[in-house]
């Protein structure tokens, strides 16, 4: 029985809190370097967790002792004014909590408020105790536990004007840059464990703001007595890629070890304060506006530590790369609960279809993504086939290509006994028709040896010479076998743009049977490269007279915060330093998610977007980059990237190309034996260490993108690309010795 007071929590005064955890700091000299770093980074975590609940005790504090005159009460941001809630003792059950699991909430005497500080339980519960061991993050919430919560009252028309100008009044000293300082002080002692030099101070923190004070906050100046004397001389000549951090306190927490992120922070507090001088003296564009910015920053640095807290380790800075998050879909909330609503409709028994429509980059193939973890997790299948402008004349061929796949993910995933069952219904299904359905999907054979059809393996299989209908009838027949609620199959055909009406017509028959099948059919197109009279749109028609269930989404640009939360991702930043960067790049992309990515990094590669390696962080300069001319063309700015390629990675992009937005590994081992392409794979090798191409999980070598593909297909001239074409066959059919150097 594990005693209450074992396990009650302690208020202690953060003074003391803070000098208990400076000793914490004091590691074993024997201790490992990657210990002492783990040891330093808990602390921080620690000591930003205190902050945060600081800062939200500030905004919701509502002290009487500020005077209507514009005084402020500076006592009530002093360290002695707060304490620290922790947990005294851990119950057994929780001994593997993380280190800094043990701050409980804050609260302050002066006014007396207090919070609880919690990760939210379902969130706490979705890891295992040794998989958070490694996990930084955290979804931190804020509850008032005590101090201004009252019994609720009917208030009279006094009461009532008196708890607005309260509001009013805690909102002006959000605002306030005298607030904004005192906060920098506060948080600079927290971290740095010593008091806030006097050379930081804005002269004297007045006590009202005058008017000629409000006159100033809207001039824009260039110099402070808060600036080191090179940035005051150097001002307009010094790169600001090179320059350090200017206020001479900022310096001193970054030589105390405290990660660049809490001193830019800190930084943009002290600059916020400039306004407060009696001189010309202005704040820079990055300085706080509010305190609730200040929450929202801290927020993001307790939830994503590794991306936005911590420094970066990488030892060289001159070829740093930006951080995108290549599996996050950004700002396609609505579009993600559609399908995954769609999904589970069909998981229940019952086919359904979803279109995607969407210039190319927008995102659709990142949106079907989305979906993948949730249909293996229920045991259903994913099948895919891209279509492109290289297989318009066999797009049937690729939607059994899919069904081949299936055949195979049928074999893998389930145990002999199972697949023989599955076998002996597909028999029972077929009979002797089996042959049939061997023919034109040869990886049937796989389920069964006795699914082997002589005239498959003398023909070499296909549907592309048998008719539709008959190619159509077979695979439902097939789907209804082996697709059901406990495992649906979802089949995701990209690009139907490049499919004919042959094929689509297939995918009409397999998703109106209505004998059993359960198929979640996704299909995406790009919009503006589709007529009226397209077969997508005849399959609309089809599907909705033979009443299958279809959603149809489009997909635009992204708004300016989804933009914006992708580029503070990708810079590692704070979104409200992005947002400047932002505005101006979506004036040029539109929104479009992949124009955006390869936009930003053409600012990088033209040197408009460089690496502070003394702030660890990206700077630009917005009035630059608006002054250049940079095409707002995606094709045209790879096609301008790859000119600049050497001559063998041009080549290998241009192969790689003629094969579509994927090569196989065979075709690469073919083309290396052979004297014509024996510098094939060095150039392949740099043009994924360039990010034009990756290599999937299947071994096979794929364009990141359509476009990377055209803009590479285009490297060939048009007048040479037949020429191209019947080389590069030549070479594959001397080498391959008559095998299928396409498998």
């Amino acid at each position: 029985m594990i005693n209450e007071e074992e396990v009650a929590d302690l208020v202690i005064p953060l003074r003391s809190w803070m000098d208990i955890e400076a000793k914490k700091q004091l590691v074993d000299p024997k201790s490992s370097p990657n210990e002492k770093n783990i040891c330093s980074k808990e602390s921080i975590i620690r000591k930003t967790t205190i902050s945060y609940g600081i800062i939200e005790l500030l905004l919701r504090s509502d002290n009487d002792d500020d005077d209507h005159d514009g005084t402020l009460d500076q006592d009530i941001f002093q360290i002695d004014n707060f304490a620290v809630q922790v947990c005294k003792k851990s119950p057994p059950e929780e001994q593997h909590h993380l280190p800094w699991d043990d701050i409980k909430g804050v609260s302050m005497m002066h006014p007396a408020l207090a919070l609880s500080i919690e990760e939210p339980a379902y969130l706490s519960c979705l890891l295992e105790p040794e998989e958070k061991q490694y996990q930084w993050g955290r979804y931190l919430e804020v509850e008032q536990t005590s101090g201004c919560l009252k019994k609720k009252t009917r208030l009279n028309e006094l009461q009532w004007r008196r708890r607005v100008a309260k509001i009013l009044k805690i909102k002006e000293r959000d605002s306030d840059p005298r607030c904004h300082y005192l906060v920098a002080k506060l948080l600079y002692e927290i971290f740095a464990h010593e008091i806030l030099p006097e050379d930081s101070s804005p002269a004297a923190v007045p006590t009202t703001t005058s008017a000629a004070t409000e006159e100033r906050l809207s001039k824009k100046a260039k110099t402070s007595n808060l600036l080191s004397p090179r940035a005051q001389e150097g001002e307009g000549n010094v790169d600001k890629a090179e320059l350090p951090f200017q206020i001479p306190s900022i310096v001193r927490m970054q030589q105390l070890g405290i990660p660049a992120s809490l001193c830019l922070l800190t930084s943009n507090l002290l600059e916020s304060s400039l306004n407060l001088r009696g001189d010309d003296a202005q704040s820079s564009d990055d300085a706080y506006k509010s305190l609730r910015d200040v929450t929202e920053d801290l927020h993001l640095l307790l939830l994503d530590p590794d991306r936005f807290l911590f420094d970066n380790e990488v030892q060289n800075f001159e070829n740093m790369t930006l951080c995108y998050r290549k599996k996050k879909l950004y700002g396609r909330d609505k579009e993600e609960t559609l399908i995954t609503d769609a999904f589970c409709r069909v998981s229940r028994g019952k086919s359904e279809a979803f279109l995607i429509g969407g210039y190319s980059g927008c995102g659709k193939s990142m949106l079907v993504n989305t979906l993948r973890a949730r249909v293996n997790a229920v045991g259903g299948y994913v099948i895919k086939h891209k279509f492109d402008d290289l297989s318009r004349e066999r797009s049937l061929s690729g939607v059994i290509s899919a069904v081949n796949q299936l055949c195979l993910m049928l074999k893998g995933r389930n145990t002999p006994p199972k697949v023989a069952l599955l076998a002996k219904k597909l028999m029972d299904e077929f009979g002797a028709d089996i042959a049939l359905l061997a023919r034109i999907v040869n990886n049937v054979k796989v389920l069964s040896p006795e699914f082997v059809s002589p005239v498959a393996e003398k023909e070499g299989g296909g549907g592309d010479t048998m008719n539709a209908r008959s190619v159509g009838f077979t695979l439902s027949r097939f789907m209804r076998v082996v697709s059901s609620p406990k495992h649906p199959v979802m089949l995701f055909l990209d690009d139907l743009q490049w499919a004919d009406d042959t094929a689509l017509d297939v995918i009409h028959t397999i998703l109106s049977d209505t004998i059993g099948s359960c198929i979640f059919f996704v299909g995406t197109y790009r919009d503006n490269e589709v007529n009226a009279d397209h077969a997508v749109f005849d399959l609309v028609k089809k599907l909705e007279i033979s009443h299958v269930p279809i959603t149809k989404v489009s997909l635009t640009g992204l708004d300016q915060e989804d933009l914006n939360t992708m580029i503070s991702d990708a810079l590692c930043l704070y979104p409200r330093i992005c947002s400047f960067l932002s505005a101006v790049v979506i004036q040029k992309t539109k929104g479009n998610p992949f124009f955006v990515l390869e936009f930003v990094k053409s600012l990088k590669d033209r040197d408009l977007l460089k690496y502070n390696i003394y702030q660890k962080r990206w700077i630009w300069d917005e009035d630059r980059i608006r002054a250049e001319e940079i095409t707002d063309n995606v094709l045209h700015l790879l096609s301008s990237k790859m000119n600049g390629l050497s001559d063998n990675v041009q080549s290998s992009l241009k192969v790689m190309a003629c094969f579509g937005t994927r090569t196989s590994e065979s075709v690469i081992g073919y083309l290396m034996d052979s004297v014509e392409y024996s510098g094939f794979q060095d150039g392949l090798d740099r043009a994924i260490n360039d990010g034009f191409v990756e290599r999937s999980r299947e071994g096979t070598f794929n364009f990141v993108h359509d476009k990377v593909r055209e803009a590479a297909y285009d490297l060939i001239p048009d007048g040479e690309k037949k020429q191209f074409h019947y080389n590069l066959g030549k070479v594959l059919h001397s080498n391959c010795d008559g095998k299928n150097y396409l498998a």
